[in-house]
């Protein structure tokens, strides 16, 4: 069966769970999902069924979601962007309201906003998929690589007993698990810097880790 034109990725990965481009009859099932993997983002960080449809009208490459049996379980959401280290934004100010018009269509670097599997679904290296798939858009478009803002997302929790700085050095350097960043370093991400106020979300208490993937087909 051959697969329809709008999807331009396909992998199937195991135990009947495949990983593909976003599709429109995806989108209601990926704002319910929001819900589920982000419950303390502040509701205006969270995607709606009209901004997915936007992001895949702008750029359908950047695009994921990982399916069992047609049911969405993990999600993935890109752009491309010019990478700049000198400026500061936050989250909201590239959401662009959820539409993500801040997309780059000329960018050499490839915008992890967001990603999250169904909690019922963890620990199957979903997200690692989900990452790969990414990647494999870097390849494609030969792109420098890709980079995300990781929330610390261990930090809230110890913040009285803690700096973020601190916190930070010792994820880094793999004196502490940090349940977010920690996954993206074992995913081939570098850590490039701590980043206060990006995100409103509690349990990270606003800070990131600035973190990079790149390209390794371009350094071969």
């Amino acid at each position: 069966m051959t697969a329809p034109e709008s999807i331009l990725y396909r992998r199937e990965v195991g135990d009947g769970i495949v990983v593909v481009n976003t599709q429109p009859e995806h989108v209601v099932a990926l704002e319910e999902l929001q819900k589920i993997v982000f419950p303390t983002l502040h509701p205006t960080s969270l995607m709606r069924r009209e901004h997915y449809l936007n992001h895949i009208r702008i750029f359908q490459d950047g695009q994921f979601v990982a399916l069992y049996n047609d049911r969405v379980i993990g999600m993935t959401t890109s752009i491309r962007y010019h990478l700049t280290t000198d400026s500061f934004h936050t989250f909201n100010d590239v959401l662009d309201g959820g539409f993500l018009n801040t997309h780059e269509p000329n960018g050499e670097w490839l915008y992890g906003m967001d990603i999250g599997t169904h909690p019922d679904f963890r620990g199957k290296g979903i997200a690692t998929y989900l990452y790969d798939a990414r990647q494999s858009t870097v390849h494609k478009l030969s792109l420098e690589g890709q980079f995300t803002y990781g929330m610390l997302s261990g930090y809230g929790a110890v913040q009285k007993k803690m700096s973020a700085e601190e916190y930070y050095q010792k994820v880094i350097h793999h004196e502490l698990k940090d349940p977010t960043v920690s996954r993206q370093m074992k995913n081939g991400f570098t850590p490039h810097g701590l980043v206060a106020g990006y995100v409103d979300d509690p349990v990270c208490a606003g800070y990131c880790a600035f973190l990079i993937r790149k390209n390794e087909l371009l350094t071969k």
